[in-house]
């Protein structure tokens, strides 16, 4: 049996997650209990923590690496610098962002997002589409 797909979190989802939503944190829990695997991008996690600079923020987001399906994604060198770099000069994405889209693109794995669209607008400079997965909003 293969595993699941793994989800690549966004800056987005990161952001909301530090600054404590429960219902975000909650549908993490849920992942991590039926063994979907979650990809943190370190850069995706420098833009959460910089959008929220407390150590309440980096306490949720350290706790996301005690769940089993979490891996982070670090830096991988200078060819995944350059494919960044690219990025960002072909998108517009901010660096968190790339990083996320970078580790997308080349794992073939969809974005976990709150935003989708502006996810599909940075896949029009792109060769192949992004694939994302929205969070709705129940709210909404």
């Amino acid at each position: 049996m293969s595993s699941p797909t793994p989800y690549i979190i966004d800056t987005g989802v990161l952001s909301d997650i530090a600054r404590g939503d429960a219902d975000l944190i909650g549908l993490m829990q849920d992942y991590d209990k039926t063994g979907q695997p979650l990809v943190v991008p370190v850069l995706a996690a420098v833009g959460a923590l910089l959008d929220m600079p407390t150590e309440e923020a980096s306490a949720l987001l350290a706790g996301l690496t005690a769940f089993d399906s979490v891996e982070i994604a670090p830096l991988d060198g200078i060819e995944q610098a350059a494919k960044i770099a690219d990025l960002i000069g072909r998108t517009g994405l901010s660096p968190w962002d790339a990083h996320v889209a970078a580790i997308a693109d080349v794992a073939i794995c969809p974005i976990l997002t709150l935003d989708a669209g502006k996810w599909n607008e940075a896949s029009g400079p792109l060769e192949d589409p992004l694939f994302t997965i929205e969070i709705a909003d129940p709210d909404q």
